[in-house]
């Protein structure tokens, strides 16, 4: 890219940001498409997440993947990590345990929080690297400290087994109410039904429905058996 093309795709990409932030969408788009064509690693990676869900556009896995490839080859770790679901996935283009295992590695090497975590889960798993639980917690663990919700659930769950790591209830509990107050549906109504059992945890019913209520806010249409089995209980004791 010559110095002038350099000027010209910011420009075009500091336009794309304002449109995006102003959501006038299909401007921003079209903003970063020409900012993306002249080679602006952020602009492709933004036009390849468009792509990827369908923002104002068909969705296209294809042409997600050509654009974030192209962000990838130039160093954006975001990218990176998003090619590395896009192999593993292979819904719709290549599928690649392989490839999907060293564009995550180096983004997690790189210290992209998310790609750590997805990093975790292909050792968990064995996706493209002999399995092995004991990196999959040492990584998870990194990425929880970086405050990645699925790390800190998936982590919960290892601890709970003790798997790759000592079973420890009420560090399971911990990690699974952190996932929860980041945000995590699941771990949200986990939290609920563990306060409410007391595992791990001080029984409390009054956390407990707290948490599936807001699992039910969170469209978790299972936690409203568990608010009525505790409203239910706490009416028989008045």
């Amino acid at each position: 890219m010559t110095p002038n093309d350099k000027a010209t795709a910011e420009a075009y990409y500091e336009g794309g940001m304002r449109a995006f932030d102003s959501k006038d969408v299909r401007n921003a788009l079209a903003l970063f498409l020409s900012a993306a064509r002249l080679g602006h690693a952020d602009a492709q990676f933004r036009v390849g997440v468009f792509f990827y869900h369908g923002i104002v556009v068909k969705k296209d896995d294809i042409e997600a993947l050509k654009w974030f490839r192209k962000a990838a080859l130039q160093g954006h770790l975001a990218a990176m990590s998003e090619l590395g679901i896009m192999y593993a996935e292979g819904k719709k283009t290549q599928h690649s345990p392989a490839k999907a295992y060293e564009w995550t590695r180096k983004a997690a090497e790189a210290g992209h929080p998310q790609a750590i975590c997805n990093l975790a889960s292909f050792y968990e798993k064995g996706i493209g690297v002999d399995q092995n639980f004991t990196i999959a917690v040492r990584l998870y663990e990194k990425a929880a400290d970086l405050k990645i919700p699925e790390a800190c659930f998936a982590l919960s769950h290892l601890c709970y087994k003790g798997i790759g790591t000592k079973e420890d209830r009420e560090r399971s509990a911990r990690l699974c109410r952190k996932a929860a107050d980041l945000g995590h549906r699941e771990a949200t109504l986990a939290t609920g039904l563990i306060y409410h059992d007391g595992d791990g945890v001080e029984k409390d019913d009054e956390v407990a429905l707290r948490y599936l209520k807001l699992a039910l806010s969170m469209g978790i249409p299972e936690a409203k058996r568990f608010i009525d089995e505790i409203e239910s209980e706490q009416g028989i004791k008045l």
